[in-house]
């Protein structure tokens, strides 16, 4: 938005880390500077030059313990990382408040029997509204704590279990039924694709950036049929790596394609699904070869799949080689990828977006040992499920990244550089639940 102030939540949790960091690394220096004093060489040089070694021991302690010293550094580097944490913290909570949605509400409420008479159905209408753009509001204001909520009050052992194991959920939070039981009352058929007639005018270039990249998969969820895209990207060492855009639901009941709610659940509860089927038929129809490089990058329900894709062996290390998977508004946080495989992983979630909070697993730290997953999060509450979900909001921020200091940021778009630069052929699939 033109003009407006984008305050990057990420980066300023990213700072009071590196800030928490370098407090502990100079207050083990100033340790370390300390124990110097002790050292048996002093002492001796004491009986010979004994203002000497008073004068060293004077400097040794200064350095180490003065008020301008390591360790009073340090313990003012650690005061201003918890300070500028808590503030953060406040911010997010203060700039997702829906102060303005429950003003409206009121309002509505005053007057609503002045109104009434005058024009009974455009009242109801109106304050059925405010209502619903208030229930929209808390739902993105209470979404950063979904995990800890879902943990700490679900009805379900099983939920509760699986929340405290790190698993992928397997049952629904309340009654504890079996997301499995999906596929029994909306049941998948094999997934079928076809080369689609529609051409994006982004067709036959490459994504230019990982911003590029959900642009295009915003692009294909508004197209009238369930799509995907298979990029082949030629680069300037000669090798051919393709691109999988895997768009997100786009139908909240049940429908004849694998991009619709049922198909959201079993793509949760399953590793292989209709949806999973049709990109390895998309595959095979593009030409693509056995063994190649490819990057799956799938926005909501696109990036659950991506990540089932890249935990399957057969097709990881098996059909292909999966280098890289980004996954933009999706629970992927429980799901790992196939043993062995070195895929990267790069999750950008909206804290405020609920959909990223549905498995109710906290995404692991960055950096976390042996990981090759790099999660990037920021705060942006549009006080509408929809509008705080969608693609083109993940692409906006995107972006906004790609001006970005951030390190971890830095390698993912030196990881992903061979993707979305070189000469580049684009098929575009239809998708289908079961063949005509």
């Amino acid at each position: 938005m033109s003009g407006a102030i984008v305050v990057d939540y990420d980066e300023l949790h990213r700072l009071s880390a590196v800030w928490r960091d370098t407090a502990e690394s100079l207050a083990r220096q100033a340790l370390s500077v300390a124990s110097v004093a002790t050292e048996p060489c002093i002492f001796t040089n004491a009986c010979f030059d004994p203002l000497g070694a008073a004068r060293a021991e004077k400097a040794i302690a200064a350095a180490a313990c003065a008020p301008r010293g390591l360790a009073a550094l340090a313990a003012r580097i650690a005061a201003d990382s918890v300070a500028l944490e808590a503030v953060v913290v406040k911010e997010q909570l203060v700039d997702g408040s829906p102060v303005r949605q429950i003003g409206r509400l009121e309002s509505m409420l005053v007057t609503a029997p002045f109104r009434l008479p005058l024009a009974p159905a455009a009242t109801i209408h109106q304050t059925w509204q405010a209502f619903t753009a208030l229930g929209g509001a808390l739902v993105g204001y209470a979404s950063p704590f979904a995990e800890l909520l879902l943990a700490a009050v679900s009805p379900s052992m099983q939920f509760r279990a699986d929340v405290a194991m790190r698993r992928p959920v397997e049952v629904d939070p309340v009654a504890g039924i079996p997301l499995s039981t999906v596929s029994a009352l909306a049941p998948e058929g094999a997934g079928d694709v076809s080369i689609s007639s529609y051409l994006p005018l982004w067709h036959n270039t490459p994504p230019g950036s990982v911003g590029g990249l959900m642009h295009r998969i915003a692009n294909l969820e508004r197209w009238p049929d369930a799509s995907l895209a298979v990029d082949a990207v030629t680069g300037a060492d000669g090798v051919t790596r393709y691109v999988v855009e895997l768009p997100g639901i786009r139908h909240l009941g049940a429908s004849a394609d694998p991009q619709d709610l049922s198909g959201a659940v079993n793509a949760m509860a399953f590793s292989t699904t209709a949806y999973t089927r049709c990109v390895r038929k998309a595959l095979d129809v593009a030409g693509v070869p056995r063994g190649a490089q490819v990057l799956l990058a799938g926005h909501s329900q696109g990036g659950i799949v991506a990540m089932d894709l890249a935990g399957d062996p057969a097709f990881n290390g098996g059909r292909v080689k999966v280098t890289d998977v980004v996954a933009a508004g999706s629970p992927i946080s429980a799901k790992q990828v196939a043993p062995g495989s070195g895929t990267r992983v790069f999750s950008v979630e909206n804290v405020n977006d609920l959909v990223t909070h549905l498995d109710a697993v906290d995404s692991a730290p960055n950096g976390s040992a042996g990981s090759q997953r790099v999660t990037y999060q920021f705060s942006d509450d549009q006080h509408a499920i929809g509008a705080t979900h969608a693609a083109t909001r993940y692409a906006a921020h995107l972006d906004a990244l790609a001006d970005s200091p951030n390190p971890l940021f830095r390698q993912v778009e030196v990881n992903l550089a061979p993707y979305v630069t070189g000469h580049t052929a684009t098929t575009v699939f239809t998708l289908r639940d079961s063949p005509h």
